[in-house]
């Protein structure tokens, strides 16, 4: 399946035949079971968290938590804990690491955690070196077999239904009960929600606007987001409304996004259409299409773009972490679209 260019760096995870079976049944015997418990002994109850390749039980309260899922590590960071590993930035971040997770690190003053590569799958043998008792990828396309050799290392939560999917209200409250913070997480959850609702209350003219949101594709195809994914939801709760024309799009299984020609360009009938594009030379191109600028929204100072790769992530991978650092830019934007000013 074809991930739109700027999301590349994050493809749904191809199935890896590796050769860490040894490593990883060593890590569960030498250190990941060792640590799951001392952690039961440390007190906290048990829980079991279901998901897509079934349950997983979590004894005690984990101390050493590896997160290996797009964005898992901004609510546990917002629950105050600084995990041992998180998933490296290679899209958004020159360092590997996202700015509004340096930011809450250093209040909290934690330790940078090391970086898990996982662009192309994720390494078993590389997350056990970290000694985990919890491995989250609950935003995350884990396939089973990553799935089953991870659980050797620790207890590991994937998605919960859909890869890439996991909206971040079911995502804070799933990190949360893990972690024996339901509470706490059900109070991030409510406040992030408040704080959107005020934006949307901030901006009235976002009401009864229609709206999609999407990138281009290399091939010059456009792709837009499907309700269910992350940014659509976002929109939604901003206040906006679906087009109509993303009731006709047909994503192909397991993908969040649908595929339009430039030639069903006309049907776009979105009073605001928000693009990601990878390169300000991508963005000229598809600017520069004649057919593309025939569309009503670009006509009618509906139309924003977005080349910052920051705000990009921080929108894709919306958490209570991430949202409130990138809506000062992304607000203001919606705003002229939303009056026609763009």
């Amino acid at each position: 399946m074809p991930a739109p260019p700027w999301r590349s760096a994050f493809p749904p995870y191809a199935t890896r035949i590796t050769a860490v079976a040894a490593a990883v049944a060593l890590a569960a015997t030498g250190c990941g079971t060792g640590t799951a418990e001392d952690a039961s002994e440390g007190g906290g109850e048990s829980v079991t968290i279901e998901h897509v390749y079934g349950s997983t039980e979590i004894s005690g309260t984990p101390e050493r938590i590896a997160t290996v899922g797009w964005s898992d590590e901004g609510t546990l960071l917002e629950l105050g804990i600084v995990p041992v590993g998180l998933a490296e930035s290679t899209y958004a971040s020159e360092d590997g690491y996202l700015p509004w997770d340096v930011e809450k690190i250093e209040e909290l003053g934690g330790e940078k955690p090391t970086l898990l590569h996982t662009d192309d799958g994720i390494d078993a043998e590389e997350v056990a070196t970290l000694e985990p008792d919890l491995i989250l990828g609950v935003q995350s396309g884990m396939e089973e077999s990553e799935y089953e050799q991870l659980s050797q290392v620790a207890p590991t939560i994937p998605y919960l239904d859909q890869p890439w999917m996991t909206g971040w209200k079911e995502q804070s409250l799933t990190i949360g009960k893990a972690v024996g913070q339901e509470d706490e997480a059900q109070q991030l959850v409510d406040d992030t929600e408040d704080y959107i609702a005020g934006l949307a209350e901030e901006h009235p003219e976002f009401a009864d606007k229609t709206f999609v949101i999407g990138t281009v594709m290399p091939d010059g195809q456009l792709a837009f987001y499907v309700e269910g994914e992350a940014r659509p939801e976002l929109m939604k709760q901003l206040g906006f409304t679906p087009a109509g024309v993303t009731e006709t799009l047909e994503p192909e299984e397991g993908a969040f996004y649908g595929i339009m020609s430039m030639e069903e360009a006309d049907t776009i009938d979105a009073d605001v259409m928000v693009m990601w594009y990878n390169t300000e030379e991508d963005q000229k191109k598809l600017e520069d299409n004649s057919v593309f600028q025939q569309i009503p929204a670009v006509e009618n100072g509906g139309y924003i773009a977005f080349t910052d790769p920051t705000i990009a992530m921080a929108v894709s991978t919306p958490n209570p972490l991430s949202l409130p650092w990138a809506m000062d830019d992304f607000i203001p934007e919606l705003a002229k679209a939303a009056e026609g000013e763009a």
